[in-house]
């Protein structure tokens, strides 16, 4: 049993050591207060305090876990082993505050201070310390812990593990607009032909009357082919549908239709399902939970995974919301303009409410790539060589590699993309 000394036991402390020793190592360990209980323990022992006066593996302190408020700070970045690290600190073993560098990045810290949000009012990669400091494109926080390991390997080489990360991929699609022409009311068809008539869009007006009539099958209606992709591949897959009222943003079609209905039944048989919040949703519980219970019902079964559309979330707001609503998993965390570790890590991770200081039942899946990032940056190959670097990444660190993809990219309207996709799918699972 590992007997960690720290002379103020707190919430944050209590959180990033669970999930160091326990979620990370899978190691025992107990913490104490008493200074002379610690001194006579004969077995493994860790000092995390300000004094490096006890023979034992040391970790100063910088007491960052031991506030219980929120202040305008921004830690010190520095490099050890060939990765950047924040509260460095040479005295101690492991050359920086591992504790606090771990809780700044996954408990979103800086995401509480004030910062200039981007057009749709999100915290940007740019206000990232990670972005800022070039570390965006490594699980930093996964390559702290493995260190770490490592050196009480060294140190303690009595202690036991049970380690259960292992490497895997979950591929997930948003379905912001099922169908590319079917699935519309009369109205909606209606305006839309005027539309492309209006435009001179004969190829569009010729397709959609095609698609109508059942002369052709919807240019976004990738679902059978994507069901005997994901089968062949043994693909982990989840679908987030997006079931909110029609606004500038939410370009959903009218969830109760036939077509829709059909849909997210015959995805919930081969596939995992979770709720898209509409972008309204994010200070709105109300919303959350009808759009939720909506999904619910078609599908007849209880619905725990959520992503928020255009990952627009606040914290802690958002997250206390889908709480409220049942939500168990949350796989917005990742930015939409840049790819990689928004968390600093490719692990699950608990939320925890820095307003209220305390852990919560909310498990984060952080998202790593996501296909729209590229469209304007970069070419499809381009976007699938840096998809396959971060995926290596991943698998380093036994991490969870998780990808967003849209139904319209993967479909006839794009082929480069839909290669891409696929290709994707392949290097996933020559890895696993």
């Amino acid at each position: 049993m590992l007997l960690i000394y720290l002379p103020v036991i707190t919430p944050r402390s209590e959180y990033i050591f669970n999930l160091v020793f326990i979620q990370h190592l899978g190691l025992q360990y107990c913490t104490t207060t008493d200074l002379r209980q610690f001194k006579e323990y004969p077995g493994e022992k860790i000092n995390y305090s300000d004094k490096n006066e006890i023979n034992s593996f040391f970790i100063r302190s910088s007491q960052f876990l031991d506030n219980d408020s929120i202040k305008i700070f921004r830690p010190e970045v520095s490099f050890k082993n060939e990765i950047k690290v924040l509260f460095p600190d040479e005295e101690s073993h492991t050359g920086f505050d591992i504790f606090a560098a771990i809780f700044y990045m996954v408990s979103r810290y800086e995401e509480y201070l004030p910062f200039t949000p981007d057009v749709h009012d999100r915290f940007s990669e740019k206000e990232s310390i990670a972005y800022r400091n070039d570390f965006l494109h490594q699980p930093v926080v996964d390559h702290w812990i493995i260190y770490l390991k490592k050196l009480l390997d060294a140190q303690f080489p009595l202690l036991k593990y049970n380690l259960t990360n292992k490497f895997k991929a979950i591929a997930t699609y948003d379905i912001d607009v099922a169908f590319k022409y079917k699935g519309r009311s009369f109205l909606r068809q209606s305006g839309a032909l005027v539309h492309d008539f209006l435009n001179l869009d004969l190829k569009n007006i010729l397709n959609r009357l095609k698609v109508l009539t059942g002369l052709m099958k919807d240019n976004w209606d990738v679902y059978e082919a994507l069901e005997r992709t994901i089968k062949e591949k043994n693909t982990e897959a989840i679908f987030f549908f997006l079931l909110g009222k029609k606004t500038k943003y939410d370009r959903n079609l009218d969830p109760l239709h036939p077509s829709m209905k059909q849909l997210i039944k015959k995805i919930n048989a081969f596939a995992g399902i979770g709720i898209h919040p509409s972008y309204f949703t994010r200070d709105k519980p109300a919303k959350v939970n009808k759009e939720k219970r909506l999904l619910e019902e078609i599908a007849d079964k209880e619905i725990i995974r959520s992503r928020q559309h255009f990952l627009r979330f606040e914290l802690p707001g958002t997250y206390l919301n889908l709480i409220s609503a049942g939500i168990t998993e949350e796989y917005s965390m990742g930015f939409s303009n840049a790819c990689g570790f928004r968390a600093g890590t490719s692990h699950p991770f608990y939320f925890y409410d820095l307003k209220n200081e305390k852990t919560t039942s909310l498990q984060i899946f952080p998202v790593t790539y996501m296909e729209g990032t590229f469209f304007e940056k970069h070419s499809p190959q381009e976007a699938l060589q840096i998809m396959k670097e971060l995926l290596h990444e991943v698998k380093k660190v036994n991490g969870i590699f998780i990808t967003i993809w849209h139904n319209h990219t993967i479909s006839e309207d794009y082929p480069e993309w839909q290669k891409i996709h696929n290709e994707m799918l392949d290097e996933i699972n020559s890895l696993t």
